[in-house]
């Protein structure tokens, strides 16, 4: 897989159209398409935009060298056990992850009282 491929390939797994995709870096969807197509090069402003923006490793999009995505929970001060519960929820769906701050919160208010 190219660079443009991987580029599509990551549009399509964040579940974007180019239109959205382009706007989240500032770009048309026209470009996006182009550049997926490989009729336009993916500029090193792109690349970097598309990293920071969906947390992907640069050296995956540029070379294909896993994995797809930067584990941001390195940068945090936290033990194993969290991040592993930080990795998880992210994969709950969306109601599952309200109904886990809900849970939370009412932790906290029933530990706050006491």
């Amino acid at each position: 897989m190219n660079i443009h491929e991987r580029l599509k390939y990551l549009r399509q797994q964040l579940n974007l159209t180019t239109r959205a995709f382009g706007a989240s870096i500032n770009m048309s969807g026209g470009a996006i398409t182009n550049m997926e197509k490989g009729t336009r090069n993916v500029t090193e402003r792109t690349i970097r935009d598309v990293c920071r923006e969906y947390n992907v490793n640069s050296d995956w999009l540029i070379n294909g060298t896993e994995p797809i995505f930067e584990d941001i929970t390195n940068e945090l001060d936290i033990d194993d056990d969290v991040k592993q519960l930080t990795k998880q929820y992210s994969l709950l769906s969306d109601t599952d992850q309200e109904l886990v701050k809900r849970m939370i919160n009412s932790l906290a208010e029933k530990i706050n009282k006491t």
